[in-house]
């Protein structure tokens, strides 16, 4: 395609609707429930914005502190913000999932359990112990690391985009099924990624009209996801976050939309939408040059790839998409993927059974179950010949992830992992005021402890 021939595609997305706006004029997609620039966009909130909002709904969480998983006594906000700058997931959307799961945002008098499974994770599984996921800041961080989990490994899940996965039933579900019946194939990953963490209807409507109600558009007049063009002026937009994003690729375009559903607009009808940042492939797509090259796309990088890695991480041939050129002309070249796992991945040895934590090429041992438990809750683990484990570079050994309350076999001393260094806690009073569940401390030799340097007493106001 030359330069001439692409097409300009411009589209916008919705941004903060105040709580007055009603959503009975908004029609809910159960296919495509909010965009993955909204699930991933971390910088729409600052810490300090998170905190008025809190203090705006009036709920218990504006005057609520815990301690997060570095062992420091915080406000809600602080944990909110802190989880969303590390799996770089939208502030608002934990801020909506917490209203899902437990209302915590409006209520103002949460139980205990609200708080100790504030964003439902793990709180239902019966399979597996749950205790470690117990307090408000584990839940938030979980859930946010969940949710990027699920972005970088789509393949290990059954919700994909285009692929149809079916959803669980329950009786919230039953007004709703006929949308769509049992049955959703995902539009994009933010919505799979939602149907993995729920996969249930009403649970998705109920985030959607949550979202709608508090992160929409004042007096808008485009829905979520609509394709304009103005008239007698070449180009489309979609409507995303209060701005109308070009779209510099007929290829990225045709990916997920049609020509036919394209709105004809005067230009007054977009004068109050500035333009945002042009649409991309999504994150991880298999691109194969006019040259013939392959790339996945990471990050704004276009990573070189073989067909043999892309075949063994897990991408079908089909999903290879082919570009021109000058649709990867504002990527930059990023380094080449080498190694079946540029998202890290648990391998077992098939024969000696040790566990590793393998990203790019480079094999992190995990020398205890009660480390991969704590660090790795439901991830999978595949089974490999020792010949291709031994390609690998060894690693450091994995050390418990920040928040995991820890102690030895044979004494009752109690740490908490802070910073890969082990915090003491000084008493039973302190452990209980902070919030602690004693059921939580997982026992380990003291090898496993002394791995980790000492450090400073844990201390509360």
């Amino acid at each position: 395609m030359s330069k001439s021939s692409v097409t300009l595609f411009l589209i916008i997305i919705l941004s903060i609707l105040r709580p007055s706006v009603s959503c009975a004029s908004l029609v809910f997609d159960p296919e495509y429930i909010i965009s993955d620039y909204e699930l991933t966009n971390h910088q729409t909130m600052t810490m300090n914005e998170i905190q008025g909002f809190l203090e705006e709904k009036e709920g218990a969480l504006a005057n609520y502190s815990a301690v997060d998983i570095d062992g420091k006594m915080k406000t809600a906000a602080e944990i909110i913000y802190r989880a969303s700058q590390d799996y770089k997931i939208n502030p608002q959307h934990l801020l909506a999932l917490l209203q899902r799961e437990k209302s915590l945002i409006t209520k103002k008098s949460p139980s205990n359990d609200d708080y100790n499974w504030a964003t439902g994770f793990s709180c239902y599984d019966y399979r597996n112990p749950v205790s470690r996921f117990r307090g408000f800041a584990r839940q938030v961080d979980r859930a946010a690391w969940r949710f990027r989990y699920y972005l970088e490994h789509p393949w290990q899940f059954q919700f994909r985009v285009g692929t149809t996965g079916k959803t669980l039933v329950d009786w919230n579900d039953r007004w709703l099924v006929n949308i769509h019946g049992r049955y959703i194939t995902a539009k994009n990953a933010a919505t799979a990624g939602l149907y993995n963490y729920a996969p249930h209807i009403y649970d998705n409507w109920l985030f959607w009209k949550i979202w709608q109600n508090w992160f929409g558009t004042e007096n808008q007049k485009f829905t979520d996801g609509t394709l304009v063009r103005i008239k007698d002026e070449q180009g489309v937009w979609l409507i995303q976050n209060s701005q109308r994003r070009p779209f510099y690729s007929e290829n990225v375009f045709l990916l997920s939309y049609k020509f036919k559903d394209v709105k004809v607009v005067e230009n007054s009808d977009l004068a109050d939408y500035s333009v945002g940042p042009a649409m991309t492939f999504p994150n991880y797509s298999l691109v194969q040059s006019s040259f013939g090259e392959m790339f996945m796309l990471v990050d704004n990088k276009k990573r070189s790839i073989s067909e043999k890695i892309f075949r063994s991480i897990g991408f079908h041939p089909d999903e290879i998409i082919k570009v021109d050129e000058n649709d990867l002309n504002t990527y930059e070249i990023g380094t080449p993927i080498l190694s079946p796992y540029p998202n890290g991945a648990l391998l077992q040895d098939s024969e000696t059974k040790a566990v590793y934590y393998v990203k790019e090429n480079i094999k992190y041992p995990i020398i205890d179950i009660s480390i991969l438990n704590a660090n790795f809750p439901y991830s999978n683990i595949s089974k490999v010949d020792p010949q291709e484990l031994a390609e690998f570079t060894m690693g450091d050994q994995v050390k418990f992830r920040d928040g995991t309350l820890i102690k030895t076999f044979d004494s009752p001393a109690v740490y908490v992992i802070s910073q890969q260094k082990r915090l003491p806690i000084p008493s039973a009073e302190v452990f209980e005021t902070i919030g602690y569940q004693w059921d939580s401390i997982i026992e380990v030799d003291k090898s496993f402890l002394n791995m980790h340097d000492l450090g400073e007493v844990l201390k509360i106001d």
